[in-house]
Order: C-alpha cells, then structure tokens, then sequence
C-alpha cells in the first residue's frame, strides 16, 4: 500500500533524508513549505501521514496547529524536532501534534511510530467515523450575523456547494436551516445572539465562532470565557485559507458527532430489540430487572408461552413460524398500556411487567388476551396462550422473585393443557 504522506517545512529544516527515506519504502511524499500551501493540501486529499517540522513554539501558529488537527481527522500528525526544546513538546502536544521526534530517527523507527499511531487511533474510531474523517465537508450552509459582508473565505472553500447566508434579524425562528454560525464581534448583542441560539432547539449544537479584529478581540475572547455557545473566535487578519479550514473543521467535527451519535443510537436500539418480534430481548431484560432490585407493590408479572409452538416450527418452518411469533406479539403488545414492559424471555415465552395496576385488572385482562388470541389467526392458523401471572399487592416481593413464581404457574397453565391463565 502507498502512503500519501505531506511534509510542512515552514522553517526550512533539512529533511531530505527522511523524505527518501518515505519515497523508497512506498510513499508518495508531498512537501509544504507554507501554512497557507500545507491547509491546501490537506483540503484537496485524504493523507495517511503528516510530518510537521518544529523549530520553537513561537514560530509555529496556535490556530494554524488546531486547524490542521481539526481537519486532519484521524491522520497522524508527528512533529520533526531539530533545534526545539524538549519543554515546548507538551505545548505542541497539546495543540494536536500527536508524537515528535528528532530529525536524526532512523526510518524504520518512524515507520514503527506511524503504524502504532494509526493503529491507536483506529481502535478508538468506529469504521463509520474513520470513513467519514475522510471527507470534506460538503454542502455546507453558513449563516453570518453581521452588518457588511466581511469577505473570509478562499474559493476552493466556496465553490464545494457552499450556501453564505447574511442575517441581521435576532429572532432565531427566521434564522436559515445553518451547519454554523458566525458572529461579528462589532454587534452590540452578541452575548443576546449566543443565548438565542442555544436556546433553539433546531441550533442548540450547531458551532458558532465569533469574527473580530484587534478592536475587538478582547470582547470576543470575554464572550467565549462565559461558555454560553462561542466557541471560538475569527481574526479577520488570519489568512482567508486558515479561515476556511477552521470553518470545515468545525462544520465536520459537528457532522462526525451527529453521525456517530445516530449511529451508537442505533446500535444500542439494535443490540436491546429482538428482531423477530421487535420488543426487548434477553439481554436487555436481565439489565432491566438488575435495575430494579427495590420491593414491589401494586404490580404484576405475566409470563406468555405459545401452546405447541415446536409442532408449528416442525410442521410449517421457521420462517413462517417467526411471522407467527411476531403477529402474537403485536396482538398482547395491543392488550396492554404503553407504559408497559414487554420482553422476549426466551424461544416463545415472553414477559409483560405491569405497574401501578389491580389484581382485578390482571385477571380481567389476561383472560381477555387468552379469549382473543384463541379466536384470531396468525398468518393464517389459529395459536393458543398459556399465561402465568404474580400481582404483587402490598407484599415485600422483588421483580425476579415476581419472575420466578409467574413462570411457574405458566408452566402449570401449560401442563393442565394450555389455553388459560393461572394467577397467584
């Protein structure tokens, strides 16, 4: 595999030899002698490595150094130290510089440094987040409140689909559907504006950065310390592509976030869910019930079984069986509140917690649902129940005690022939 590694050599080091070093073990090395060229280049392709070359902590720029890692995503960045002085390294660390070394390491211990790296960081990240680190961000929609159009932007940024939208108005309900938001520091309501923003729920995430000169940049900066939703801040005399980088960073640091939020959101749902009948599984029941160890009142356990569910699985397979399975449990799903616990305990038995109920109400109900389930069909054939029921009124019973006795009495509904309900 080639890796497609970029060198920033602002301050001229002499890096030749790690360069062909990387040229012949298989690397397509591109060298940056500017900020401003090396932003570039991390905008136009994806990279496997970055090599930064450090002189003193003055010399490098903070917001160039936090662009760069931002943009960067996943890519290992390690700093190249000639002359630097080893108490600025937690400086440079702290600023996204992965690991530094010194300009005189040998290449294969460079080599062995990347791979680690990338490894470390490739356990962290899920596939989905390392896929998407790769990309720029596109169709991006700006929205900036100022009261001239302060020009930012380079035009690569620009020209990826990029919508700029203009405000002026303060009510945050006429504000454009917006990935970020800038505001000019000169506004008199700028902490007003942070406010409102965070209190809309369509923009409670979204970025915002504050734009300013040297006027005001002591304004901007106070704004920030309050933590009320400006990130961070603008210098209108920073470079238009340090700019337009900053701005992607954010806007896919946002996008990452959103993403793998849906995505951890989805597989929590996926991982609880039994997907045949769509109620909770086994092992999210065994969470429940550890959740809840304190005494019961006023509620109670069903346990359900389908009758001679084995012959229908025998006689029809189990794909129609399973379609079976899953219009019974529509039907209880049906019978009971929605402030009910369902869950499949196991094969065809499942386990319906109720609270705040009567026994009354249990009896009444899980004849009912024997009743109604003896005269429907289920994808065409008729199925029977067997419920086994605790109510726990005012005695000190816990929910897997409660578990245990309806279970058994299911198992006595069961063997009396099935088709009914046996309550304790």
């Amino acid at each position: 595999m080639i890796l497609r590694v970029l060198i920033i050599n602002e301050c001229g080091l002499d890096l030749s030899r790690i360069k062909k070093y990387m040229e012949d073990n298989f690397s397509k090395v591109t060298e940056s002698r500017s900020m401003e060229d090396a932003l570039r280049a991390v905008g136009r392709s994806h990279l496997d490595l970055v090599l930064l070359a450090l002189s003193d902590s003055e010399n490098i720029c903070s917001d160039f150094l936090s662009v760069l890692r931002l943009t960067l995503g996943v890519t290992p960045l390690i700093g190249i130290a000639d002359n630097c002085s080893p108490s600025d390294f937690p400086l440079f660390s702290n600023r996204g510089v992965d690991d530094i070394v010194y300009s005189d390491i040998s290449g294969n211990d460079l080599l062995r440094k990347v791979n680690a790296l990338s490894e470390a960081k490739e356990k962290i990240y899920s596939s989905f987040l390392v896929k998407d680190a790769l990309r720029k961000p596109k169709n991006k929609k700006i929205t900036i409140f100022s009261e001239n159009h302060p020009d930012l932007f380079d035009e690569d940024f620009l020209d990826r689909g990029t919508v700029v939208n203009f405000v002026k108005d303060n009510n945050p309900t006429n504000y454009p559907l917006s990935d970020i938001f800038l505001i000019d520091a000169k506004l008199k309501n700028i902490e007003q504006l942070c406010i409102s923003l965070k209190l809309c729920k369509a923009y409670r995430y979204k970025p915002i950065l504050l734009i300013t000169d040297e006027n005001h940049k002591k304004k901007a900066l106070a704004v920030c310390r309050r933590n009320i939703g400006a990130l961070d801040i603008i210098d209108l005399g920073t470079h238009p592509s340090i700019i337009s980088c900053m701005v992607d960073a954010h806007i896919k640091y946002k996008r990452l976030l959103d993403g793998f939020y849906h995505e951890v959101k989805r597989n929590t749902y996926m991982s609880s869910i039994d997907a045949i009948t769509s109620v909770y599984n086994r092992s999210f029941l065994e969470d429940y019930i550890s959740g809840r160890d304190e005494a019961l009142n006023h509620s109670a356990v069903l346990m359900i079984d389908l009758d001679k569910f084995k012959e229908i699985n025998d006689r029809y397979g189990h794909t129609f069986a399973d379609k079976v399975l899953g219009e019974v449990v529509a039907h209880i799903k049906s019978y009971i509140r929605l402030t009910d616990f369902i869950a499949r305990y196991g094969g065809d038995e499942f386990l319906v917690f109720m609270r705040n109920i009567s026994r009354g109400e249990i009896e009444k109900i899980a004849q009912r649902l024997v009743n109604s389930v003896e005269n429907k069909l289920f994808n065409g054939i008729r199925c029977t129940i067997s419920i086994g029921a605790c109510y726990i009124g005012s005695e000190n019973v816990k929910l897997r005690e409660a578990i245990f006795i309806a279970d058994s009495f299911m198992y006595i509904s069961k063997r009396s022939g099935g088709n009914s309900v046996y309550l304790c």
